[in-house]
């Protein structure tokens, strides 16, 4: 019999699915930087890319700063106009292709610090209101696998297949980044109809578990790559400085005052410095004021403390070979034995049973399937 375990999905709601988001603007926008190859991919399709540009309401200028802020709207349609003009159905991808890592600013400095794919992810998400806040991943995990799937938060009937294949290739390429140059996806799932050259898609995803028409916007992974230790060594330090200063810096739309505070607290907690006083201080706040608005957004902060341990823990025992009382230093706690009784209270069993039955999980799925 299976240990019951929490949805990764639910532990991390707060930062995979922006519902704390309350306070952000009606109109969702995308940093700039998502657009710093269009001009030249434009051009190698033999279309001129300003009167495309000013077609959609967006100044050619604002492309010159990374950092601008740009209708999520006109950005989906200046990728169906440029598809439409061009006669191809792999514009999205064409971006992706030229798309790198840089081009998340700052945040890219979090994500690359992170000790594996899945606390990138977290990271990304954490940090999304950075980058944009019409595009949402969702990390879905379960006996059958992991699924990494696109939202797009736009108005309702607006086209934008381009932007969504353009997200899910980003998603390609960061996985790479951790995983190497030839890793390949165990497939992709996409709900637009098939376009007649499928060339593009095959040379992102490669040849098998493409499908169209599906229900969403997906991309299927193995769900022993969310955990892979990285061949170096991040740098715990920078990786801290750098989450200071992201939470400080104004983001690209009103980002959540939780989303940031957990990416305080998952960086603070070995070096002590995750209690309300220490985030506080860092978001330029006093306690009571992050409590409150904390509270506004429907959670306390020993809530959300709770919440990003608990996530952590799990991605740390999800390593067999990171030792228990290495993963109860890097939660905060001076000896495993306060590690154990906090994670026995919570998860109802001791964390080494919970890391057996978990491991045992991985190496066998058709248990959980007949448990």
């Amino acid at each position: 019999m299976s240990i019951p375990r929490h949805d990764q999905t639910q532990l991390a709601a707060f930062a995979l699915d922006g519902q704390a988001d309350r306070g952000r603007p009606m109109t969702a926008s995308i940093r700039a930087a998502a657009l710093a190859h269009f001009e030249a991919i434009a051009r190698d399709l033999s279309l001129d890319p300003i009167p495309l540009l000013q077609q959609e309401g967006l100044d050619p200028a604002a492309l010159q700063n990374p950092d601008a802020k740009l209708p999520a709207a006109a950005v989906a349609a200046l990728l169906e106009a440029a598809s439409t003009a061009a006669g191809r159905a792999d514009v999205g991808l064409a971006m992706a292709q030229a798309w790198s890592l840089a081009d998340l600013g700052p945040v890219s400095l979090a994500v690359a610090h992170q000790d594996t794919l899945r606390e990138a992810l977290g990271a990304l998400a954490l940090h999304r209101t950075h980058i944009s806040d019409a595009i949402v991943l969702n990390l879905h995990e379960d006996a059958h696998g992991a699924e990494l799937r696109i939202v797009l938060d736009l108005p309702e009937g607006a086209a934008a297949a381009q932007l969504t294949e353009f997200a899910l290739g980003g998603a390609v390429k960061l996985c790479r980044a951790f995983l190497g140059a030839g890793w390949l996806p165990l497939g992709a799932r996409f709900s637009r109809p098939a376009p007649r050259d499928l060339a593009a898609h095959r040379r992102l995803l490669g040849g098998a578990g493409i499908e169209f028409g599906a229900d969403a916007c997906a991309l299927r992974l193995r769900p022993s790559d969310l955990d892979v230790k990285l061949p170096r060594m991040p740098d715990p330090a920078l990786r801290r400085y750098v989450e200071t200063l992201l939470a400080k810096l104004p983001s690209a739309c009103n980002g959540s005052i939780a989303q940031r505070a957990a990416s305080l607290i998952r960086n603070g907690l070995a070096e002590g410095a995750a209690d309300l006083n220490h985030v506080a201080r860092s978001l330029g706040l006093n306690s009571r004021t992050l409590q409150r608005r904390l509270r506004a957004e429907g959670l306390g902060f020993s809530d959300l403390l709770e919440q990003v341990r608990g996530e952590l823990a799990r991605s740390f025992l999800a390593d067999r070979q990171t030792p228990m009382h290495q993963i109860a230093a890097r939660l905060g706690y001076a000896d495993g034995s306060a590690f154990t009784r906090w994670f026995t209270q919570t998860f109802g069993v001791p964390p080494s049973r919970w890391r057996e039955t978990a491991l045992d999980d991985q190496d066998h799925p058709e248990r959980q399937q007949s448990a």
